[in-house]
């Protein structure tokens, strides 16, 4: 195949790059990248499935928050059913429409997901590529990936490590200030992740 055909062109406003067709966004040196060539929405399939599936545990155990029990149905339709947060109760509580629609809808996210995954990877691979990668030895070593993978890892860690905090020790899984911290501090994440994996573009702007 002629070089041409082989080098896929982007333009992002003014900046013009290019990329060979089918090249992860890793360097070069390594070949790794965070999951592999599985699509992100993938992955954030799964992992939206298996985090609901943790807070319907929760909540039916009555430790996703201190105060209040949340009823799924009222949540996902906006209220229009019945309340979406009620008073805390007291050991296990199972509503059984409300819990089983959401439960049923997370395991559809886990198995949608998985599905995309196993097309693109191995399951076992794509996990194991969460955690041996070329992002979190960014967090000692900024000559990996540069300055913005080190700031990458370190948010990703500081957002996880945050979220986990305030759920175990204050049960504030469901808590929006929990909740705002975390997703700002997961954003910056990725954002500088896939930042810092752009091939730089040409130096001529057209």
């Amino acid at each position: 195949m002629n070089e041409p055909q082989t080098k896929q062109f982007a333009l992002f406003g003014v900046l013009k790059c290019s990329t060979p067709v089918g090249e992860s966004m890793s360097d070069d040196e390594t070949g790794q990248a965070m999951d592999g060539n599985v699509p992100a929405y993938a992955s954030a399939l799964v992992f939206l499935g298996i985090w609901g599936l943790v807070l319907a545990g929760l909540n039916m155990f009555s430790m996703a928050h201190p105060t209040y029990h949340v009823s799924w149905g009222g949540l996902l339709t906006f209220e229009t059913t019945n309340a979406a947060f009620g008073e805390a109760k007291d050991g296990f509580h199972f509503e059984i429409l409300g819990d089983t629609i959401f439960i049923a809808a997370c395991v559809g996210l886990i198995a949608l997901g998985t599905r995309v995954v196993n097309e693109r990877n191995n399951v076992a691979n794509w996990a194991k590529g969460l955690l041996i990668n070329d992002t979190w030895p960014a967090l000692n070593d900024p000559s990996l990936g540069g300055g913005q993978r080190t700031m990458a890892a370190w948010c990703l860690l500081l957002g996880l490590a945050f979220y986990l905090y305030f759920g175990i020790l204050h049960q504030g899984w469901i808590d929006v200030g929990v909740y705002s911290v975390t997703i700002a501090l997961m954003a910056s994440g990725f954002a500088l992740n896939h930042a810092s994996r752009v091939p730089p573009g040409d130096d001529k702007i057209d």
